[in-house]
């Protein structure tokens, strides 16, 4: 199949991007930066710091490379780790019970002393196993933000909302020049409106610019295959630095890889595929390294991840097992569900059941409005190949887990949250459903007042949970 689907790429007849899928304008008079612009605004006003899961180690990890540390190391009987400001290590655990108690409101004490603290300029190693695996240069925007702050003898907590801040405007920066690249389609933007979307989007945390760029990959990838291979050389080179930022932070994402072999069979470029082949095996080394040197004391295991990894390796019989028992065990799947539409905070914030179906109607109903059989017999190979790279980016999520964050043995797998989909997620709303652009009126203009409606909710939904699980008491 992917032989076949190559062959129609490099001989130009029923080449797999059609004008119907993509239109070379761009989607500058539409308004989907500006709205998440001023979405991201509200939560970053309302959402208390540190409150994203894991952005105590992401923060510190952006702080390490302010520092100039690339690689964590562990230290005596501790998980793999840093040496952090001692004023940041206070901000941080200023928040830690705010982040894990789902009782424990915002206090106005706690507040002023988060405003008062300063760099100090003496640093105490801090664990931070969560981010220890990840290659640290996707963090430059915060990192850079961190280090201009402190420069300028900003408080803790101002230099916390710069980075914030800078972090969202370069998540904005990113998907303009993606949907300038590729008009999105209206699928695409209701994914990145849900509310676990957006509240991840707007804090300091690694999924915000992660799943920009990916967007910004799959962009460039539709871009190239749409137009002549000699005009899109700087494009290529902008695709390959996104996958080694992506695939280094993010291992569920090197099937992206197989983009550059259909680019490579329908061009013929050797230094491209050279390249892409180079960069390949630079992830894949850092991804040793950083898997062998890196220390998580988090889960405790009498065997290494990478013996657990060679264990099931070993026996596909059994790792199709435990992967099949998780994907039918009913609490599993609904943790999945609700962790994807949101579940925010720590997942100590839960919307009521009620408004989860309510979400997924708007979903299914923007879906179903967008679809176009015509779209997706005219581009079946386009969706086979973005199906087979969503299903391998799964499975790596899967097998992730399985061999990092799951005691072995076990009889299903644990660790996976639902919003780890949403990359998988926005290929398959690229692939399967057609651009904006390329919709009539009378279809289109339905439907963006659909999305519209869903936006709002979304919003109106997040404010109201953020402000119950952090402000207002129930008594």
């Amino acid at each position: 199949m992917m032989i076949a689907l190559c062959r129609r790429i490099k001989s130009g007849h029923n080449i797999i991007i059609t004008k119907t899928m993509l239109k070379s304008e761009t989607w500058r008079s539409h308004y989907a930066i500006p709205v998440l612009f001023m979405i991201f605004l509200v939560l970053i006003c309302v959402t208390p710091p540190l409150q994203s899961p894991d952005e105590f180690d992401h923060i510190k990890r952006a702080y390490a490379l302010s520092e100039g540390t690339i690689f964590f190391k562990a230290q005596g009987a501790q998980s793999s780790g840093a040496m952090i400001d001692d004023g940041l290590i206070k901000y941080i655990a200023l928040h830690d019970s705010l982040g894990l108690n789902p009782n424990q409101k915002v206090v106005s004490s706690d507040l002023a002393k988060a405003k008062e603290l300063r760099w100090e300029g003496t640093k105490t190693f801090s664990a931070t196993p969560a981010t220890a695996f990840y290659f640290p240069a996707i963090y430059a925007p915060q990192a850079s933000a961190l280090l201009l702050s402190k420069a300028l003898g900003l408080s803790i907590n101002q230099s916390y909302y710069a980075t914030r801040i800078v972090a969202s405007l370069t998540v904005l920066l990113i998907l303009a020049a993606a949907f300038a690249l590729t008009t999105p389609s209206l699928v695409t933007l209701a994914l990145l409106a849900m509310p676990m979307s957006i509240f991840q989007l707007s804090s300091t945390s690694l999924d915000g610019i992660a799943t920009a760029l990916a967007i910004l990959f799959i962009s460039i990838f539709l871009k190239i295959l749409r137009e002549p291979s000699c005009n899109n050389t700087k494009l290529f080179w902008l695709a390959l630095l996104t996958f080694v930022l992506l695939a280094s932070s993010r291992l569920q994402l090197l099937p992206f890889f197989l983009f550059f072999l259909v680019l490579f069979w329908r061009d013929r470029n050797y230094v491209h595929l050279a390249a892409a082949l180079v960069t390949l095996g630079l992830v894949c080394a850092w991804v040793i390294i950083a898997g062998k040197y890196t220390v998580d004391h988090r889960v405790p295991s009498s065997i290494a991840s990478s013996q657990v990894a060679l264990i099931y390796l070993r026996d596909p019989i059994a790792l199709a097992q435990i992967i099949w028992s998780t994907l039918t065990d009913e609490l599993t799947l609904r943790g999945y569900f609700t962790s994807f539409l949101g579940m925010l905070g720590w997942l100590t914030a839960t919307f009521p059941g009620k408004t989860y179906i309510y979400l997924l109607f708007g979903l299914i109903l923007i879906s179903g409005l967008s679809l176009s059989l015509k779209h997706i017999k005219c581009n079946w190979r386009t969706n086979f190949l973005f199906l087979l790279i969503a299903s391998l980016s799964i499975f790596l999520i899967m097998f992730a887990m399985l061999t990092t964050w799951t005691p072995y043995p076990s009889a299903t797998i644990i660790g996976v949250q639902g919003r780890y989909f949403l990359i998988p997620a926005l290929l398959l709303s690229y692939g399967f459903f057609p651009a904006l652009s390329s919709l009539s009126t009378r279809r289109s203009l339905p439907v963006s007042v659909l999305l519209a409606g869903f936006t709002l909710y979304s919003l109106y939904i997040t404010i109201d949970l953020l402000l119950m699980r952090y402000y207002i008491s129930a008594t």
